[in-house]
């Protein structure tokens, strides 16, 4: 009876390929929690099975992708116990949850950690980590540096249109906020620098006004309202001059999103794998 019980069970059990591949279509289906479950089943089940590494890294990818970015890396982390080699690896998939949770500054260092163990890694994993880290650059700002990132990345074209694109980075449209600052001494003047006329028309205006409301107030001798105007002329100026320096960084900003989300429809940013799979369309 107990034979026969024991021969069910073991009947209705996944094999190791079943089961990794229903985490599997989990994972791809964008149900990021019940793969992650069944990832951890597979690993209880055959912790020694060829497919573990497989599935120790899947488990990570999909807390990432399920943007919980914290339980990723610290997931990670976890496997930097379990050889050597991984110790080494966990820099540079942390590395990789980083950027592709939008942490680039924390990912340049983990992935420039990575790599100064370059002669003792796989030549697919330091390439995969030099091209992260060339995204992750250009998504500082840092575009001679990315530059650098890709160009050490062997099978990258060196006039290819990633590399060139990172060359052209410094020559991106770019609006200084501390000239937007210092021209917004003449109110309406910084918002015209960076492009915003009507508001630049506004800031003229309104100082205008209460420039003159303050000038009346003084020459009929009323001094509480004069202090009063004069209080609200000097947070109202102080208001363009800082909204003119910030509209400036937005500007910068926007520009380089732009510019990154272009790169971004025609390049995978942040490959699991070397070579990079295809953008997706």
């Amino acid at each position: 009876m107990l034979l026969t019980l024991l021969a069910l069970v073991l009947a209705g059990a996944p094999d190791a390929e079943q089961q990794l591949g229903f985490a599997r279509a989990l994972d791809t289906e964008g149900d990021y929690y019940r793969a992650i479950g069944e990832y951890k089943r597979f690993l209880y089940l055959y912790p020694d099975s060829p497919l573990a590494d497989e599935a120790r890294l899947a488990i990570g990818r999909a807390y990432v992708h399920g943007e919980q970015p914290d339980a990723a890396e610290a997931h990670f982390l976890s496997l930097a116990e379990l050889s050597p080699e991984w110790r080494a690896r966990t820099q540079l998939e942390v590395g990789w949850a980083r950027y592709a949770s939008g942490r680039s500054q924390a990912a340049i260092l983990s992935l420039r950690s990575f790599l100064r163990w370059n002669d003792a890694q796989p030549p697919a994993d330091t390439d995969r980590a030099r091209y992260l880290l060339g995204w992750a650059l250009l998504a500082e700002d840092r575009g001679e540096e990315a530059l650098d990132a890709f160009a050490s990345v062997s099978s990258l074209p060196e006039k290819g249109p990633l590399t060139q694109a990172a060359r052209s980075w410094p020559s991106l449209p770019r609006k200084s906020p501390l000239l937007a600052g210092l021209l917004s001494i003449v109110p309406g003047a910084g918002h015209l620098y960076i492009g915003e006329p009507l508001t630049g028309l506004a800031a003229l205006g309104w100082n205008g006004l209460f420039s003159f409301a303050l000038y009346e107030s003084i020459r009929r001798d009323q001094v509480g309202v004069a202090v009063l105007l004069g209080a609200l002329e000097m947070i109202w100026y102080t208001g363009t001059i800082f909204g003119a320096v910030s509209g400036a960084q937005k500007y910068n900003r926007d520009v380089r999103l732009q510019a990154l989300d272009g790169l971004r429809a025609r390049f995978n940013d942040r490959p699991v794998s070397w070579p990079p799979s295809p953008v997706s369309r």
